[in-house]
């Protein structure tokens, strides 16, 4: 009978994949699952299983990352920072993502058609059909629209986005899109909650961090309830923004602010 895989098989097998490292209490249910009577699975098996959960956890919650992962540094925010560099990898997750190449009113616009069912290609109005079982776009329809996105990002017309990263501390930070990095874009393609690997030597500056492809790589997953209160309420979120800025403004605002 094989020998049964153990937690540091677990974790090591893990952080090969570049995930943090997690806390002991976080894998034991799964290397031992409660009232289990069957055969211990393989390392393979449980590695997949651990990543999944993993991606979908909320790394700042206690007893979810091992307590050496390496965080933020303490001044990470300071603005007078011109520049400096991260001395570690670093894992955060996604809690909140702005495309800074649309305006607002763009934005609230492309959320009202989506919500119509329709999607705009030059003058031509692109209707969404339901699939007839449950109600979601059709898998033709949703790769088309996925095919229409990934042509407008090649060609500069989506971000730079900004995100705003948390570590397992619970430390805020945004990050800026310096270059494109592939992956990082709306819900539902990178979810609320996904996972980034900050690699050692990201550039920061003005208490933001610098996302290069080079140095970034989008884990993946989400944390189911941020990512589904992101977006439901993200249309509102826009509309309180634009009024706030026609009051600050102290104009009556025509639909075009940014």
């Amino acid at each position: 009978m094989a020998t049964p895989p153990t937690l540091y098989q677990l974790t090591q097998s893990l952080t090969s994949l570049g995930l943090p490292t997690p806390h002991a209490s976080f894998l034991t249910p799964i290397l031992t699952p409660p009232g289990s009577t069957q055969r211990t699975a393989p390392l393979a098996a449980l590695t997949a299983t651990a990543k999944i959960r993993l991606l979908a956890a909320d790394i700042s919650l206690p007893n979810t990352l091992h307590a050496s992962t390496p965080t933020f540094p303490p001044n990470i925010s300071n603005v007078r920072t011109v520049s400096a560099k991260l001395e570690k990898d670093l894992v955060v997750q996604v809690l909140d993502v702005e495309d800074l190449g649309k305006s607002k009113w763009e934005q609230i616009e492309a959320l009202e058609s989506e919500r119509k069912g329709e999607t705009t290609k030059g003058r031509e109005i692109i209707r969404v059909v339901p699939n007839e079982e449950n109600q979601n776009p059709s898998t033709a329809s949703t790769q088309a629209l996925g095919t229409q996105a990934g042509g407008q990002r090649q060609g500069g017309k989506e971000g730079p986005y900004k995100l705003l990263m948390q570590d397992c501390k619970g430390t805020k930070v945004y990050g800026f899109e310096l270059k494109r990095v592939e992956k990082i874009g709306y819900p539902p393609g990178m979810g609320i909650g996904c996972k980034l690997l900050l690699r050692r030597g990201t550039q920061v500056a003005r208490g933001m961090v610098l996302l290069e492809p080079e140095r970034t790589v989008v884990l993946g997953g989400r944390i189911e309830g941020l990512d589904k209160a992101w977006r439901e309420g993200r249309e509102q979120r826009l509309r309180e923004l634009v009024e706030k800025e026609r009051v600050e403004r102290g104009g009556d605002g025509d639909g075009d602010e940014d």
